[in-house]
C-alpha cells in the first residue's frame, strides 16, 4: 500500500520512513555531466523542488557519508555513484516565508534566513570551526557579510572539502515584491540592493574556489536576471530536454501510484483521465516527444483524500496551490496595465492558446511587454508549451485547475460592477436550479445583469458569443459538482457547454448548452438563429453521449445584453 508522501519534503524522512518515492536520481549524473557547475532550474510553486534540493544535500553531504547505502542502496545512482559522492560541505538556503511589507521587514526576513542557514552549516560541521568563529558569523548583520565570514575562515582553517551550495526558493520573496511594488523590487533587488550583493559574494567564492558547485531553484529568471553582473555564472537549464522530466509525474507513474494505493482495477482508468483533466498537462520545452507531465502536489493531494475518503474530495483543488496560484492575480495589475492584460486573457481562454517567443532574459529597467508578461505565465506554470512553431512557440492553458484559475480572475473583474459584487449566493442558487431541477432561468437572468452592468450600447461591437461563452463558463465554475466543458466534442458536434458530473457529487441532471448572441441591429435574424439552435442542441442530445434521461439540453438566445428565448431540447 503506497505511503503517500503529500507535505514531505525532506528525502531522509521519506526514504527511512517507508513512504513513496519517485526516482529522480539518475539527475545527478546528468547534472554532474553539464558543461556548468552553477545551474538553475525553474518550475512552478509545488512542484517537487524542496525535495530535489534535499536529495542534493543528502548525496553530496560529507556527513551522511555513512548514510549513502540506507538512502540510495535501492536507488539509481545508489547502483551507479559518482566520484563527488559525500565529498562536499553543502551549505544550504531558503527564501521563502519573509514578510515583504516593507523594505525593512524584507532585509530583516533575508538577512535571517541567511543566518539560519550558516547557522545549520556550523552545526553540521563543528570540526572545521572553533565556537570564536561561530559566534563572529553569526554576530554578522548584512547577508553578504555572513557568507564572505564564512568563505574566509574556510580558507583561513584550511578546510579540506570545498563548497556545494543550495538555494531553494531564490525568488519567493522577489517575485511577492515584483507582483506588488516593481519600484520597490528593483531597489531591492535589480540595483546595488542587498540581494545583489549577496550573489555577488556568491560569484567572488566560485571565481575563488571556495565554492565548487551551486545549485538554484525557484519560480522565474527575473530575479537572476535583475542581478546582471552580480551573478552572471549561472546556466539556465529550465527549458533543456535533457531535464525536463528532472520533476513531476508521468502519467505512466501516476498509473503505478493509483495501483498501489489499492484502487480497484476497474476504476483506475477512468480515475486516471480525470486526474489528467485537473493536474496534467504541463510541457517546459519545445520538443514534443517529452511527455507532459503532472503536477506531483496535486496528485498526491488528490490521492490523500480519495485514501480517506473512498471517493473524490469535495474540493479537487489542494488549498495550499490555490492560494500560491490567487497570489498571480497581483502580476496582472503590474505596472498600472491591468486593462489590456484583461483583454489579453480574455482571448487566451477563448482560444485556449497564445503565440509568442518566451523571454529568456528579462529587463526590468526598460518597459514590461506582452511576451513578459505571458513568458512570466509560463514561468509561473499558468502557460504551457503546447508546440514550437515556424518563428516562435504555442502555448496553452495546461489544465482544468489552471483553466478554473482563469476564469476566477476574469470573472471577479466582471462582478466587481454588479450586484453581486459582495454576495455571490444568487448565483450558487440559480446554478443549483439548473443541475437539480433542470431549469435555468434565474441563472440566464443573472447573465442578463452582469452583462447590463457591465456594458454600454458601443460594447456590442466588441463583444458577441464568445464573450457570452466566456463569462457563462467564468459564473459556472465555483459551483464544484461539476467539470465544466467548452466546444465538448460529441460525435462530431461541439456544444458551447458541458456540465459534467464529478463522481460521487450530488448533481441530478448534466446538463448541454447551446448558446447564441444577436446583435441588437440584426434582429431580422431571429428565425434563422433560433432554428439553428434547436438543430444542433438536437444533434448533441440524440448523441451516444447526451442521450440519457439525467443529461439535460438548453439553448439561449441573447439578444444585445438581454435574454430574448430559452427552451430546453424536447419541448420545442
Amino acid at each position: 500500500m503506497l505511503k503517500n508522501p503529500y507535505g514531505e519534503s525532506d528525502f531522509h524522512k521519506i526514504l527511512t520512513q517507508g513512504y513513496y518515492y519517485q526516482d529522480r536520481t539518475n539527475f545527478i549524473e546528468q547534472l554532474e555531466r553539464w558543461p556548468s557547475n552553477y545551474p538553475v532550474f525553474l518550475r512552478p510553486r509545488r512542484f517537487g523542488k524542496s525535495l530535489f534540493v534535499s536529495l542534493l544535500h543528502y548525496y553530496y553531504g560529507v556527513e551522511y557519508k555513512a548514510d549513502f547505502q540506507t538512502l540510495f542502496g535501492e536507488l539509481y545512482i545508489g547502483q551507479n555513484p559518482t566520484p563527488l559522492a559525500n565529498s562536499y560541505l553543502v551549505l544550504r538556503f531558503e527564501f521563502s516565508r519573509i514578510d515583504t511589507a516593507s523594505h525593512e521587514s524584507t532585509y530583516r526576513g533575508f538577512l535571517e534566513n541567511v543566518l539560519y542557514g550558516a547557522d545549520l552549516f556550523l552545526s553540521a560541521y563543528p570540526q572545521f570551526f572553533s565556537a570564536t568563529d561561530r559566534n563572529a558569523i553569526l554576530a554578522e548583520k548584512a547577508p553578504e557579510s555572513v557568507i564572505k565570514a564564512i568563505f574566509r575562515l574556510i580558507k583561513a582553517n584550511n578546510v579540506p572539502n570545498k563548497i556545494y551550495l543550495l538555494i531553494d526558493e531564490y525568488d519567493h520573496f522577489a517575485n511577492e515584491l515584483l507582483s506588488f511594488d516593481l519600484q520597490f523590487y528593483k531597489e531591492n533587488v535589480s540595483r546595488n540592493g542587498f540581494v545583489r550583493k549577496f550573489y555577488e559574494s556568491l560569484k567572488t567564492a566560485a571565481g575563488d574556489g571556495i565554492v565548487d558547485r551551486i545549485f538554484i531553484t525557484g519560480v522565474s529568471p527575473i530575479t537572476l536576471d535583475s542581478l546582471t553582473s552580480g551573478y552572471n555564472i549561472s546556466s539556465n537549464i529550465t527549458t533543456n530536454p535533457i531535464f525536463h522530466d528532472m520533476m513531476g509525474f508521468s502519467a505512466e507513474e501516476v498509473e503505478h501510484m493509483l495501483h498501489l494505493s489499492g484502487i480497484s482495477e476497474t476504476n483506475i482508468q477512468p480515475l486516471l483521465q480525470d486526474l489528467k483533466e485537473w493536474y496534467n498537462g504541463y510541457r517546459f520545452c519545445s520538443d514534443v516527444s517529452k511527455k507532459a507531465l503532472f503536477n506531483p502536489d496535486m496528485v498526491l493531494y488528490f490521492l490523500q483524500q480519495y485514501g480517506i475518503q473512498g471517493q473524490y474530495p469535495e474540493i479537487m483543488l489542494d488549498t495550499n496551490v490555490v492560494s500560491d496560484y490567487r497570489k498571480v492575480r497581483n502580476y496582472f495589475r503590474m505596472g498600472g496595465e491591468e486593462n489590456e492584460r484583461f483583454e489579453l486573457l480574455e482571448n487566451l481562454i477563448q482560444t485556449g492558446h497564445r503565440d509568442f517567443n518566451l523571454t529568456l532574459l528579462f529587463d526590468m529597467d526598460e518597459r514590461f511587454t506582452e511576451e513578459d508578461f505571458l513568458s512570466l505565465l509560463f514561468y509561473l506554470g499558468i502557460l504551457t508549451v503546447q508546440e514550437p512553431l515556424s518563428s516562435d512557440w504555442r502555448f496553452r492553458i495546461p489544465n482544468y485547475v489552471i483553466k478554473k484559475l482563469y476564469f476566477e480572475y476574469f470573472t471577479s473583474i466582471y462582478l466587481s460592477k454588479t450586484r453581486f459584487a459582495k454576495t455571490h449566493y444568487p448565483i450558487t442558487k440559480s446554478i443549483d436550479a439548473i443541475v437539480n431541477e433542470a431549469n435555468p432561468a434565474a441563472f440566464f437572468q443573472v447573465v442578463e445583469h452582469v452583462l447590463t452592468e457591465n456594458h454600454s450600447n458601443r460594447d456590442e461591437l466588441v463583444y458577441g458569443e464568445k464573450h457570452l461563452q466566456t463569462l457563462m463558463i467564468g459564473l459556472l465554475f465555483p459551483y464544484k459538482a461539476f467539470l465544466i466543458h467548452s466546444e465538448y466534442e460529441s460525435r462530431k458536434a461541439y456544444p458551447d457547454i458541458f456540465l459534467e458530473r464529478i463522481p460521487g457529487r450530488m448533481m441530478n441532471y448534466e446538463v448541454v448548452m447551446e448558446l447564441k448572441y444577436v446583435k441588437k441591429s440584426h434582429t431580422n435574424t431571429l428565425p434563422q438563429v433560433i432554428q439553428e439552435a434547436e438543430q444542433q442542441l438536437s444533434t448533441y442530445m440524440q448523441s451516444e453521449r447526451f442521450a440519457r434521461p439525467d443529461v439535460r439540453g438548453f439553448y439561449v438566445i441573447f439578444v444585445g445584453g438581454q435574454v430574448h428565448q430559452w427552451r430546453e431540447w424536447g419541448k420545442y
